[in-house]
């Protein structure tokens, strides 16, 4: 944007400004090449704020268009954060097809290794986050404490957070988590009488679907408050608050001995750097016949962590 003299007159460009915008222009175009080269050039269109585009070598699925400088600035130097929060904000665009154009770049990064797209400008890899005691408490206020009516408005009427478990391609949501759910009691033989303890039970619906359809007594242990009061809240309503006991505590102060130990997407949120410690906290409380299930989302081959989710 050119700034007025004092007569209202604009002031001409210089050569030097020109040379200027003209750096700056190389750098742009050779930050964005870089990025593609990172991203594993998928079949997609990447364009830039003034317009200048680098286009895939066979058919384009949709384009993503960087709206200003800092923005590709930020992918380049944060990736997976850069990327997120530009299109969250609205300062990354994409058009066409919106599916197939997160699928073939993901599908791109997976092809080349996802350690290449994760490194920052100067090659360094994301850290995870210790899940210490007291950190375990802050990451869970951060995602499970955001409000019971968010979570409501995309999960089913049990607010299961889980995997579904798809019998069949005309089942609901409803009906493919209490498939998953079954499917969850039958690998660890439930029996009527029998104490189940689960390591972290989101919104209690697992638990209380094991203690009026198996007829178990189940203990449950987890650091989200309004989860917790969630359920609690669904038991006494369910008239199931005599078989489920809601502990509002960290997995590793566990006590007791029980015939089955249940664990259903919590893996992630413990780490690598503790899954000693959960298998202690199993060897120490499944009876010596008992049976324990850890499901957790997993790949194929270890990775770095995604800095976003982080």
């Amino acid at each position: 944007m050119s700034t007025p003299t004092r007569n209202g007159r604009a002031p001409s460009l210089s050569a030097d400004s020109h040379a200027e915008r003209g750096s700056a222009g190389a750098l742009d175009r050779w930050l964005l090449k870089r990025i593609v080269a990172a991203l594993g050039h998928p079949p997609v269109t990447f364009a830039l704020w003034d317009g200048s585009t680098l286009d895939p070598k066979g058919e384009s699925v949709g384009t993503i268009t960087f709206k200003n400088r800092s923005t590709l600035y930020a992918v380049t130097a944060f990736p997976e954060i850069g990327f997120g929060d530009g299109y969250s904000q609205g300062r990354i665009d994409i058009s066409g097809d919106f599916v197939q154009v997160l699928y073939q770049g993901f599908s791109a990064i997976d092809a080349g290794g996802p350690h290449k797209f994760k490194r920052n400008l100067v090659g360094r890899l994301p850290r995870s986050r210790r899940n210490t005691r007291n950190a375990s408490r802050k990451h869970i206020h951060e995602h499970y404490d955001l409000g019971n009516d968010f979570y409501r408005l995309w999960l089913d009427e049990d607010m299961v957070y889980t995997c579904a478990y798809y019998e069949t391609p005309a089942a609901t949501l409803e009906t493919a988590q209490v498939a998953k759910m079954d499917h969850v009691c039958r690998k660890v033989m439930l029996k009527p009488g029998m104490t189940v303890v689960e390591a972290g039970c989101g919104w209690g619906a697992l638990a209380m679907h094991m203690a009026e359809h198996y007829g178990v007594n189940v203990k449950d242990f987890n650091i989200s408050h309004q989860q917790i009061a969630y359920a609690r809240g669904r038991a006494r309503a369910r008239g199931l608050d005599d078989r489920v006991q809601f502990i509002e505590d960290d997995y590793r102060n566990i006590s007791g001995r029980f015939d089955a130990f249940v664990s259903v997407g919590m893996l992630e949120h413990v780490g690598p750097d503790h899954y000693s410690e959960l298998g202690s906290v199993i060897a120490r409380v499944l009876k010596e016949d008992g049976l324990g299930i850890i499901h957790s989302v997993g790949r194929n081959r270890p990775t770095p962590p995604s800095a976003w989710l982080e």
